[in-house]
């Protein structure tokens, strides 16, 4: 069945047949593209008479019995569309005799079930009765349609054994331990736990749980041994079962494993993929040193949908499609072997429906043909339904139903017999997947209520000009057309095509007028009117030139402009490659579309191509094209991969991407590493060679690599303009191993305890080992001395190492150096450094202590230098330690204070008032202090004034001065005699420690002028009283006050006292006010 093209249509296909044009096989495509609210006179879309159709078709649910609820029950549930509002009714597919029959669901009949829309709710199931299939069924007046169907199943788990015996393993060799799951339904994850609950294993490049349950070690070592636990939780639970705890035990074995695939892997879960789902492909090796793995698809890159992880282990299908079929493998290497191993997978396919049934508004009397087709995989078997009944092949009438697989023809349509609903069922063993539709049988007049004629045709001088004639009606009716009242026939520049559309081709001034379509058929007739205007040709005036070329980041600006007619309205478009831009059109703001002018700023190489000036109007349209070229940095290499690789080179070829414009004059080749998955330049600079002229394959060596490292390399070219974008990287390729090429850093060492020489040094960074069994060698003599001793050190990759020199080499000069070692041999061995050997605790006590009193709570203490020597001090001396207690207490009640510093006094704070304390020195360096020294006893100062001065007042003098008196402060028994006073001033916007202090001595006037002050600054005052105990409370609250501006100044000298009295009280006015704000 086709529909002709025209030359005046867009098709994609073009058939040539003489039935094309019958009217016969027009009216059957026309039939076909009848909207379902065909023949109906009713705006609201929502209250359109319809059949009913599913919104939402029921799911398989699992009831989960461990599970406690309030409600116990279980729902599906189905929605479907359509006016009148569809109802409901629920079926569960049970067989009888090997016959399947839908047993109806009565809520008023069972009172475990109920109905709500098109949900079905069941109160306490129970597996041996609920368990099963069921399906709904939508109706209105229309007819029915049954759902798919949908399984209820019950979800369990079963309890594990109690106990569980020990595993036992090998050091280096490959492990895996089997969770022995109990019964449970449906899928189940699983989880390790060691030694205790929730103290889950974790993953890593040694370690791996796998989907089959399975924990796998690539190989054991002392770590591992522990109890283990295996639990598990099912996809519908919350709650799970944890296994019992067991031992690994692990066995000490010189000898390491082979590299070997662990078990049946690499394995593909689920083992019968469905496509939609998502596909997990696992590969687990056993084998010593931790081996790497990489996937790849035979014949074929992977899908952007695949992405590997848990360390490249595992490839992940998201979304699985039958075009993911095909074979991987999977490489495992290490460095002493590589294996590969491949595993096909087969991608199930649940019936999907390519096309769709579509409703159906036929003519009496007519045929009508409904084709279904789904892509499954197995191939799909096709059943037919009319009103949710099935259409059996052998008892429907055969002269008027025809049924051929996927294929369902009515004739002779009646609306009685044949108005209804119509499924297509595609059923293969996954699934049952439905397609349903709505046939209506018309016969009805030409109406144009819908779809009359435009009042006014604007049609443009010399072109086409269309005019449909499209009205409701059943059958098809015939058309005829007249211009001012005349009939028009077929012919000349004017066609009537079948299915009433009038093509005026070409059009000119005389074909101006009244047009009338009249359309009949046998249940009557009907006609709509329209007015053609002919108009001038809208017609380019100016266009952009035909080619440009520029470059990146540069700025392209367009330019046209149309003539036309002034009765039409035109729009001007703009297109690049086919696609319409608008203003900011990558959001950008590069890219400013004004009306017939296009500006692209900045440009990049996806900016270049075909860019178009369409103008349009309403009768027509024009354009005009222009292609820029931007030149350009070189685009991306592709096809990188090593050919050779050895220690420290590789030969890498590659595919030239597009240079953009200009000639590539070199390359550069970036790596990155299993180490620093940073990408850096390997290689720059770089001419390469044409190893195959009809692919344009390139090829360089690298040099400088690192050994025993998993190189991936990226390529970038370079032109004239630029460096280009970066290759895809590389598949992954290893160098080989090699000894260090480079002798540990930053060696020193020092301290310990006495008899210890300790070395120092930065271990080799993985990259910098070059293979495996990293140790050290380190070496050592005493300054000056000619022979080396030497000791390897064992443990891998350690950055310290202690020996043993004889006692009386304390704190002595040693020459050090460090060597690296692998599997492979001796690395370079490290400068020569200089470091002490361990310290030895001083054998002198500092000699003459004395301590004086500083104030009531501190002591200044002083005592000889001690002997700096090394006999002496036995190392370097860091300071001293202070011990003191009250004479009144035992020694044992002591407290130390630690004097950081060789000099030879320091001040002990936070003492008690009026009390004799006993105090003792004592040098101290790394290894500890020395002996104590004789002590010596001194008594503390009584307490400082603990009442402040009362009475303070502040008078100001002049701008810069002020005058401050308070009242005498009397001591008591317990406090030191008065010594002075201090009058702490400082600025407002300042803290109190940038005060500055102006001593009153005792016996003198309790005044004190004040003359370093800032006109115009304010500022804050206490007053204190001091004696030998120290500062004494300070006054309180705190004097504000601000002083004069110095604009006075000049008026005093001038107006002479009487300006310098005001100036005075205005000072004393601000004074007062703060006293009294602050009180």
């Amino acid at each position: 069945m086709f529909m002709p093209a025209y030359e005046i249509e867009l098709n994609l296909f073009i058939c040539e047949s003489r039935v094309l044009y019958t009217p016969d096989n027009v009216n059957i495509k026309l039939d076909d593209k009848r909207p379902y609210h065909y023949g109906l006179d009713i705006r609201d879309m929502e209250r359109i008479p319809r059949g009913p159709y599913f919104v939402k078709q029921p799911n398989d649910t699992t009831f989960d019995v461990n599970k406690n609820r309030l409600i116990n029950d279980v729902t599906l549930s189905c929605l479907a569309g359509g006016f009148p509002t569809p109802s409901y009714y629920w079926y569960r597919e049970v067989y009888v005799n090997d016959t399947l029959e839908y047993q109806k669901i009565d809520p008023l009949a069972q009172d475990r079930y109920t109905i709500s829309g098109g949900n079905l709710i069941i109160y306490e199931p129970k597996q041996a009765l609920d368990q099963g299939a069921y399906h709904c069924v939508a109706e209105n007046k229309f007819g029915r349609i049954r759902s798919e169907s949908a399984h209820l199943n019950f979800g369990f788990i079963m309890e594990f054994n109690l106990k569980r015996s020990a595993e036992t393993s090998e050091m280096n060799w490959g492990k895996s331990i089997f969770c022995d799951p109990p019964q449970h339904y449906p899928e189940i994850r699983y989880y390790w736990a060691r030694d205790y609950f929730p103290n889950f294993v974790e993953e890593d490049q040694r370690v791996f749980v796998s989907r089959d349950g399975a924990l796998y070690f690539s190989f054991i070592e002392t770590v591992d041994r522990a109890n283990y636990s295996c639990t598990v939780q099912t996809l519908v639970s919350d709650t799970g079962r944890n296994g019992p705890f067991f031992p690994l035990r692990v066995t000490p074995n010189s000898n390491y494993q082979a590299l070997i695939f662990a078990n049946t892997f690499p394995k593909v879960f689920p083992e019968a993929p469905v496509a939609g789902s998502e596909i997990r492909l696992e590969c687990v090796a056993f084998g010593y040193p931790i081996p790497s793995y990489n996937w790849t698809r035979k014949g074929l890159p992977l899908q952007r949908n695949a992405y590997t992880a848990n360390y490249g282990r595992v490839l992940i299908i998201q979304n699985a499609t039958t075009n993911d079929n095909g074979e991987y493998s999977c490489t495992i290497s290490n460095p002493r072997k590589t294996l590969e191993k491949s595993i096909y997978i087969n991608i199930q396919m649940r019936p999907e429906f390519t096309i769709p049934l579509k409703d159906m508004i036929k003519d009496y009397n007519s045929d009508v043909t409904f084709i279904c087709e789904a892509f499954a995989i197995p191939d799909a078997n096709y059943t037919w339904y009319k009103n949710a009944e099935r259409l059996d092949p052998l008892t429907i009438n055969r002269d008027r139903y025809v049924i051929q697989d996927n294929v369902l023809t009515i004739k002779f349509l009646e609306r009685e017999k044949d108005e209804g609903m119509y499924q297509c069922g595609a059923q293969n063993q996954l699934k049952t997947s439905f397609s349903s539709a709505q046939l209506r049988v018309l016969s009805m007049k030409p109406s144009f209520k819908k779809h009359p004629l435009e009042s006014e045709i604007y049609a443009v001088y010399n072109g086409n000009t269309t005019i449909v004639c499209d009205p409701e009606a059943a059958p098809r009716p015939k058309f005829q057309w007249k211009k001012d009242g005349q009939l028009l026939g077929s012919g000349g520049h004017r066609r009537i095509l079948p299915s009433g559309t009038l093509i005026i081709s070409p059009t000119s001034r005389d074909d101006e007028g009244m047009y009338t379509c009249s359309a009949s058929n046998q249940a009557g007739t009907d006609e709509s009117h329209a007015r053609v205007i002919v108009l001038q040709e809208i017609r380019f005036i100016q266009t952009p030139p035909q080619r440009i070329v520029t470059k990146e980041h540069d700025l392209i600006y367009l330019h046209c402009e149309a003539a036309y007619d002034e009765l039409l309205d035109i729009a001007y478009v703009w297109k690049h490659n086919g696609e319409t831009l608008k203003n900011n059109h990558d959001g950008t703001e590069r890219i400013i579309v004004d009306w017939n002018r296009l500006t692209v700023h900045n440009t990049t190489m996806r900016d270049a191509g075909d860019y178009e000036c369409v103008v349009k109007s309403a009768v027509n349209e024009i354009s005009s094209k222009t292609s820029v070229v931007i030149e350009g940095a070189p685009g991306a290499p592709g096809g990188v991969q090593v050919i050779q690789i050895s220690k420290t080179k590789a030969i890498i070829e590659w595919v030239d991407g597009a240079n953009n414009g200009r000639p590539i004059r070199y390359y550069n080749i970036l790596g990155r590493t299993n180490w620093n998955r940073t990408w850096v330049n390997v290689s720059t600079h770089v001419q390469a060679r044409e190893v195959d002229r009809y692919t344009s394959r390139q090829q360089a060596e690298v040099v400088n690599l690192t050994p025993w490292s998993a190189y991936e390399f990226s390529v970038t070219a370079v032109n004239d303009l630029g460096i280009g974008t970066p290759s895809a990287p590389s598949p992954i390729y290893s160098t080989y191993e090699d000894k260090p090429y480079i002798a540990p850093r930053r060696v020193g060492g020092g301290g310990g305890k006495i008899g210890d020489l300790t070395i120092t040094w930065d271990p080799l960074l993985p990259e910098e080992q070059h293979s495996h069994g990293i140790r050290y060698k380190v070496f050592w003599k005493l300054k000056g001395a000619l022979e080396w001793a030497s000791d390897e050190i064992k443990k891998q990759n350690m950055g310290v190492a202690v020996v043993n020199i004889p006692l009386n080499n304390y704190y002595t000069e040693y020459e050090v150096k460090v060597q690296a070692i692998n599997s492979i041999g001796k690395g370079p061995e490290s400068e020569v450094a200089i470091i002490h050997s361990a310290e030895d605790m001083p054998q002198v006590a500092p000699q003459k202590p004395f301590a004086l009193a500083f104030n009531s709570t501190c002591f200044n203490v002083t005592w000889q230098p001690i002997d700096m020597s090394r006999e002496s001090i036995r190392g370097k001396l860091i300071g001293h330690r202070l011990k003191y207690w009250k004479t009144t207490h035992q020694e044992e009640d002591s407290v130390y204070y630690l004097s950081r510093t060789t000099r030879n006094w320091a001040l002990i704070v936070g003492l008690q008032p009026d009390t004799y304390y006993f105090v003792k020195v004592m040098a101290y360096n790394a290894a500890g202090e020395g002996p104590e020294s004789e002590r010596f006893e001194e008594r503390t100062y009584r307490k400082a004034p603990q009442k402040p001065p009362s009475s303070v007042h502040v008078y100001g003098i002049n701008p810069s001065t002020v005058r401050v008196v308070w009242r005498y402060v009397s001591p008591s028994q317990d406090e030191e005699p008065i010594e002075g006073y201090k009058v702490r001033i400082w600025e407002t916007d300042q803290n109190m420690i940038t005060a500055n202090n102006t001593i009153v001595q005792v016996g003198q006037k309790l005044e004190s002028y004040i003359n370093t002050l800032t006109p115009g600054k304010s500022y804050n005052m206490r007053v204190l009283a001091f004696s030998n105990g120290g500062d004494g409370r300070m006054s309180s609250p705190t004097l504000r006050f601000q002083m004069g501006k110095t604009t006075r100044n000049a008026a005093i000298r001038r107006h002479g006292h009487n300006i310098n009295t005001a100036l005075i009280m205005s000072v004393l006015l601000v004074i007062t006010t703060f006293f009294y704000t602050n009180h």
